[in-house]
């Protein structure tokens, strides 16, 4: 396919006109035409740039309605996408140097060319064009801000994401003295009034040449984002300092109070027992009261250091084969004299055939023994224990019928010290809200899952799910064991 390139001669001289349309037509080819026009004023060229496409414009320097480099600034600035070629008539190669600088491509001394030199720098000026356009197209879509500031602090060029993050205009920019600080061989930080807020913006700047004269690139890189999250993340890590500062004062200041409270629970007992004389019915009662609050501020320490020895990673975890049903049957066992006393019924609907999981009998004992003592709190008349398997895990759950879990807040329950305002059903203590945080520590350090959700038609249901024990270690300890219990109590 033939190529043709559209030139457009600004000058006024009939005679050079001439010759170098003759020029131009004698280099026509099969594989590359050109094609002119010509206008004898920059008013007129600069009337057909605007109604037509040209690829090139041969300029020159002295018209009659414009003369020198002003000639060439016009004619960029009406028409910045055309690459340009001065005409100049001077012998010297000074004042065409000089017009490189000003952003032509290339410079023709009128009374040297001839049509091999005018076809070549015709073609190296396209050539040039191409490739600047190329650069500037990487350098305009820079997501980073780039601007050029010369050695007299003026704004030579200033590429849109600069202007944007400078919430300035090119007009208010460019030929205007940067505002901002130049100094420093490393990266500095601005503060920049973005169009949606203060902005905090990186500075780089490095020395480069621009139009022949020494200046600076500097680059700005909006950082706001990033200084954000370091924020973000420097308040992550003194939270949680302050919470591992936290839980080693508990645990120091549980530790040390065991050994008083022990000894105030022995004192409390033995007058409890009347093993130090009788006792009126009103020291009995306040006794019993002491005895009560020692019970349960034995229950928060050992709470507490639980917690403590499951989070720092000490504690010791035995995992072998365990009966489901076995640690089920022990557990709702030993809460069914506390729901009697509050006429709350405990039905227990574990399936025949549950394999053996893989736990911690102890730690998972504690955990449903937790989550009843917590169910207890609130039931109304009902608790539900039920186990049954479901692929690779035995799933356990604790339904009370009291009035569910508050909406949104169920990602809470887990977390140290959170207790839900929910409406109780029956009495009892007010815990600390340590027992379902442990919980959820022994189930992680068991390799199995804790959650909790309403029950449809009843309150809140919690579940815990275990990994199937392996078939031959299942089988060795069935073996040890008599094989396995199913509780059918109701």
């Amino acid at each position: 396919m033939d190529k043709s390139i559209r030139i457009l001669l600004i000058e006024d001289d009939p005679d050079y006109t001439l010759l170098m349309n003759l020029y131009i037509n004698e280099a026509c080819g099969q594989a590359m035409k050109h094609e002119m026009e010509n206008a004898v004023s920059l008013a007129q060229g600069l009337d057909l740039l605007a109604r037509r496409d040209f690829d090139i414009v041969l300029l020159d320097l002295m018209l009659p309605d414009s003369q020198g480099l002003d000639t060439l600034a016009e004619l960029r600035r009406r028409a910045p996408g055309v690459p340009v070629v001065v005409l100049t008539n001077l012998a010297l190669e000074e004042t065409g140097l000089q017009a490189i600088g000003a952003g032509a491509q290339d410079f023709l001394i009128k009374s040297k060319v001839d049509q091999q030199q005018l076809v070549r720098t015709v073609g190296y000026a396209l050539e040039r064009s191409r490739l600047y356009g190329q650069m500037e197209s990487l350098v305009r879509a820079a997501p980073d801000g780039i601007v050029i500031v010369d050695s007299a602090r003026m704004v030579r060029y200033a590429n849109p994401a600069a202007l944007a993050l400078l919430n300035r205009t090119a007009e208010q920019v460019q030929g205007r003295l940067f505002e901002y600080p130049l100094e420093g061989d490393g990266p500095s930080e601005l503060k920049l009034a973005g169009p949606n807020g203060e902005i905090t913006a990186e500075v780089r700047l490095a020395p480069v040449e621009w139009r022949g004269a020494a200046a600076r690139l500097v680059t700005i890189r909006d950082i706001t984002e990033l200084r954000r999250i370091e924020q973000v993340r420097a308040e992550i890590e003194e939270r949680r300092r302050m919470d591992e500062l936290k839980d080693k004062m508990l645990s120091t200041v549980s530790h040390e109070l065991r050994t008083p409270l022990s000894i105030v629970k022995m004192a409390v007992g033995t007058i409890r027992d009347r093993l130090a004389g009788p006792l009126t019915p009103d020291q009995d009662n306040m006794i019993r009261t002491a005895d009560r609050n020692i019970s349960r501020l034995t229950r928060i320490l050992s709470n507490f250091l639980d917690l403590s020895r499951l989070e720092s990673g000490s504690a010791y975890v035995d995992l072998r084969p365990v009966d489901p049903v076995e640690f089920i049957r022990e557990v709702t066992d030993d809460m069914r004299m506390a729901c009697k006393s509050r006429n709350v019924s405990l039905v227990v609907d574990a399936a025949a055939d549950l394999p053996q999981v893989k736990a911690d009998r102890d730690m998972i004992t504690q955990v449903l023994g937790n989550l009843l003592d917590n169910a207890l709190r609130y039931a109304r008349q009902r608790i539900e224990v039920r186990a049954k398997r479901i692929d690779a895990e035995v799933v356990v759950s604790v339904v009370d019928d009291g009035s569910g879990i508050p909406e949104g807040k169920g990602a809470d329950l887990f977390n140290k010290f959170i207790q839900l305002d929910r409406p109780r059903g029956g009495e009892g203590y007010k815990g600390t809200g340590l027992g379902l945080a442990i919980c959820r520590e022994i189930m992680n350090i068991n390799g199995g899952r804790i959650w909790a959700e309403n029950v449809k038609g009843l309150g809140a249901g919690f579940h815990f799910a275990l990994p199937v024990a392996a078939p031959a270690a299942a089988s060795a300890a069935a073996s040890a064991t008599g094989g396995p219990h199913v509780d059918s109590k109701k």
